[in-house]
């Protein structure tokens, strides 16, 4: 398109201030449009460069430079973007240089229900939990295979993982609700030597 943003104070918002060029030709006018109408910025004009680290096309003699390859993004992650400059030298076997993009984004993690986790970490830290769960799960899968019916139309893999996830967190559930309900299991000292140790002390008082 051979778009060229100048740094009309009209277009700051999207284009910035660090353009080459000082004036917008008519394809950089389209491109400014096409930006705001779709929410996005132009981030290659936006950071301070030497000229020669903006310039991303040049002529046959080399006298003629532009600033003509251009950077859009969404104006929700611009930040996202740190820097961006045009690498000079390279041979590409092309009239353009090569943009270099640096990005550095925080993702988020879905933590999920931060209580039931605690909660299923100290059922798995009970060897009796953690082996009635192991139990249970095998159970459950056994039953869902002699269920599976090749011929079914719905006997797909969403289908299948949906089943999946419905019995993990199902047999979770019961197990943290019946954690819940016995107080000697959620004591981490209690353990099996200790519940063989008080019914020894009641055989002694008898």
């Amino acid at each position: 398109m051979n778009a060229r943003v100048g740094k009309e104070n009209i277009y700051k918002p999207t284009i910035g201030n660090e353009s080459l060029h000082n004036e917008t030709n008519n394809s950089g006018i389209k491109v400014i449009q096409f930006a705001i109408s779709n929410g996005l910025n132009v981030r290659s004009s936006t950071f301070p460069h030497k000229d020669i680290h903006k310039e991303t096309w040049y002529s046959a003699d080399g006298r003629t430079a532009n600033q003509i390859g251009h950077v859009l993004i969404s104006n929700r992650f611009r930040s996202a973007i740190i820097d961006i400059r045009a690498l000079r030298g390279l041979d590409i076997g092309s009239d353009h240089n090569l943009v270099k993009i640096n990005f550095e984004m925080k993702l988020r993690v879905k933590t999920g229900n931060k209580y039931e986790k605690r909660k299923m970490v100290s059922i798995f830290q009970n060897s009796i939990w953690k082996q009635e769960y192991a139990i249970e799960i095998n159970n459950k899968f056994e039953i869902l295979e002699n269920l599976d019916d090749e011929n079914s139309v719905d006997n797909n893999i969403n289908k299948k993982w949906e089943n999946i996830k419905t019995i993990i967190n199902e047999t979770k559930q019961r197990l943290i609700e019946k954690d819940e309900g016995k107080g000697t299991f959620n004591n981490k000292r209690y353990n099996e030597e200790c519940k063989f140790a008080i019914e020894e002390m009641k055989k002694a008082r008898e």
